[in-house]
């Protein structure tokens, strides 16, 4: 196994897991973030729908167990919180990305792993920074047993100055995310067009369609998770012009007015169906805003007949 896919897991495990981020964390983040969301890790493991994901997360990837066991590290266990951002220079040399994390690192089991598997190690104001031999590669930095950052060389590189320097976190950066990584578990927050986005989408007609009018209309977003009992989810666009919101909500409603018109055709469109009905979609000038209340055992159970319904019945014998 090569430093990519140790660099793979890595990223992938930390935005899977779930922040109301941390100010120490916040401030390793690079001060022109346009796109950044976290996940408070540790309160979303302990709600009810996180101990559902995490029974039913049971990964018997080979790579996976091979990862864990030479590195120590398992994200399930070992990820309290994450926060990960990019100044989202798109398609040009000067776009960056950051990934931190607190947590539990064996710093020199994992040294010694990437090591073994072909990764460099090299020095930067006394923090070594982990890579790979290709250039471009992930780059990740241990600061010490509980914290790390993963990025393109620089980005890495500043996050270290930053945590050198004790820098607090940017204060115009606190103010752009506003409320909502103090009242989430998972938020996001983008100060681009969705449609920037278009290109990430691994599906051609997806990517046509964020490329469209309605998509470039919308300027900014934002939203949020909260775990519990009940699982509130909460979303805010901003758009170029009344108009736009308008748009916007035209086609909100028509998608739910389709979901409720085609809730007879399974049992999932029609546990859909319920909940759109309790859907608070609301407009006030360029601003649109929605949020959904979900009852946690009832999300379990969609999930459940969702899943049901992707794998393919199995045909009797005659």
């Amino acid at each position: 196994m090569k430093f990519a896919k140790y660099a793979f897991l890595a990223a992938a495990a930390f935005p899977a897991l779930s922040l109301a981020a941390d100010s120490s964390l916040l401030s390793l983040m690079m001060p022109d973030a346009k796109v950044i969301a976290g996940i408070q890790v540790d309160s979303t493991k302990t709600s009810p729908f996180g101990q559902f994901l995490l029974n039913h997360f049971q990964p018997s990837d080979p790579s996976f167990q091979d990862f864990v066991s030479q590195t120590g590290f398992d994200p399930r266990r070992d990820v309290t919180e994450v926060v990960m951002a990019s100044n989202w220079q798109s398609k040009t040399p000067t776009s960056r990305w950051l990934v931190a994390a607190k947590g539990s690192f064996d710093l020199a089991k994992i040294t010694q792993a990437v090591q073994a598997h072909g990764g460099t190690v090299q020095s930067f104001q006394g923090v070594n920074i982990l890579g790979g031999k290709q250039t471009g590669d992930s780059n990740i930095a241990f600061l010490d047993g509980s914290s790390a950052v993963m990025g393109d060389l620089l980005s890495v590189q500043s996050a270290i100055g930053r945590r050198k320097s004790n820098l607090p976190a940017d204060p115009g950066l606190v103010s752009r995310l506003g409320n909502v990584r103090t009242n989430n578990d998972f938020w996001f927050t983008t100060l681009v067009p969705i449609s920037e986005f278009a290109d990430a989408m691994p599906n051609e007609n997806l990517q046509g369609a964020m490329k469209g009018n309605l998509m470039q209309g919308i300027t900014q977003a934002s939203g949020g998770i909260k775990f519990g009992s009940t699982v509130n989810i909460s979303g805010q666009a901003v758009t170029r012009s009344d108009k736009d919101a308008q748009a916007l909500m035209d086609v909100l409603r028509f998608l739910i007015g389709m979901i409720q018109q085609n809730k007879t055709q399974n049992d999932t469109a029609a546990q859909v169906s319920d909940l759109m009905d309790t859907l608070d979609l609301t407009s006030n000038g360029t601003t649109v805003k929605m949020a959904l209340a979900i009852p946690e055992t009832q999300l379990e159970q969609l999930l459940g007949t969702a899943g049901s319904a992707a794998r393919p019945q199995q045909r009797k014998p005659h």
